[in-house]
């Protein structure tokens, strides 16, 4: 595809760039269109490079620190889907009767995927006047034109494969707008529980084989921080673009009018979930479905025996 010049009379300097990568964070395998608003979610992305690195091992006279880093890859246990849609007419009543039976067909047809109606929601976003322009010769005269009514479908599905055949269905009532797609675990508790037991494990091991190696011993208790993080599939979005373009360079005195028609450039976006570079321990290393990552930091500190 390339850039049209319709006209142009002066001196032309083409410069090729290869490739051009635009990156920006954003939001998931389906993601909806929130993805768009990446800017939104630059302070929200994950930071892996304010985690402390899992060699982090220090010891002195007094005292051994141990931190040990793990990272969980988990499938989601469910998903819940926002769809939006919109109707005008000349009438507030017909906006509504109109909206609510492309909304009841949606609903009655998804019953086939396993979606029950209690498992839907349907938020009333917004009713407003809409205005068009009657224009003459002389002047554009604002007008009413009647009324539009805005309104969101949240609905809570556990089956991956049916978010698809439901955007397929709901397209055949009008229904384009993918607002987001959000990702859930039913037992976040359960996923922490499991996380800190397993970094306990291995911060005694390395303990141990420190203790071992200077010929020391701890005494007391020691003490112990954690942080612990949920990482979500909507922060984790980068948006990719890769294109050939030209500069082109006119004589500044030129006055001759050209018109210069841009091609459309095609942008997508890629899952960048977190490394799993400088981790302890990565369970589901390998887990190519997008899911839930959970970040899971203990730091532990010893006290160590000084009379040895």
């Amino acid at each position: 595809m390339k850039t049209q010049v319709s006209y142009l009379n002066g001196k032309i300097k083409w410069i090729i760039v290869a490739l051009v990568l635009t990156f920006s964070v954003a939001q998931a395998q389906i993601s909806g269109n929130q993805i768009y608003g990446n800017n939104r979610y630059n302070e929200n992305n994950y930071n892996q490079n304010g985690l402390p690195n899992n060699t982090v091992v220090s010891i002195n006279d007094n005292h051994l620190t141990v931190t040990v880093k793990m990272l969980l890859n988990k499938k989601a246990d469910g998903f819940v889907i926002t769809l939006g849609l919109n109707q005008e007419d000349e009438t507030v009543s017909g906006c509504s009767k109109k909206i609510n039976t492309r909304i009841d067909g949606f609903l009655d047809k998804i019953k086939a995927l396993g979606i029950k109606k209690e498992n839907c929601y349907i938020d009333f976003i917004s009713q407003t006047k809409i205005y068009d322009f009657n224009a003459n010769l002389e002047t554009a005269q604002q007008i009413d034109k009647g009324f539009e009514i805005k309104k969101n479908i949240i609905i809570t599905t556990s089956n991956a494969n049916s978010l698809e055949k439901l955007i397929a269905i709901a397209s055949d009532f009008e229904i384009h707008d993918i607002i987001k797609v959000e990702y859930f675990n039913n037992d976040t508790n359960a996923i922490h529980n499991s996380l800190f037991d397993e970094a306990l494990v291995l911060a005694e091991a390395k303990k141990i084989r420190y203790m071992k190696s200077f010929g020391k011993r701890v005494i007391g208790t020691p003490s112990a921080t954690e942080e612990f993080a949920t990482v979500f599939p909507k922060t984790q979005y980068k948006m990719y673009q890769a294109f050939e373009s030209a500069e082109i360079e006119t004589n500044y005195n030129n006055r001759n009018q050209y018109l210069k028609k841009i091609a459309r450039k095609n942008k997508t976006f890629y899952y960048d979930g977190i490394s799993s570079a400088g981790f302890d321990k990565v369970i589901n290393p390998n887990q190519t479905e997008v899911g839930i990552q959970y970040v899971l930091t203990l730091t532990m500190t010893y006290k160590i025996d000084t009379s040895i």
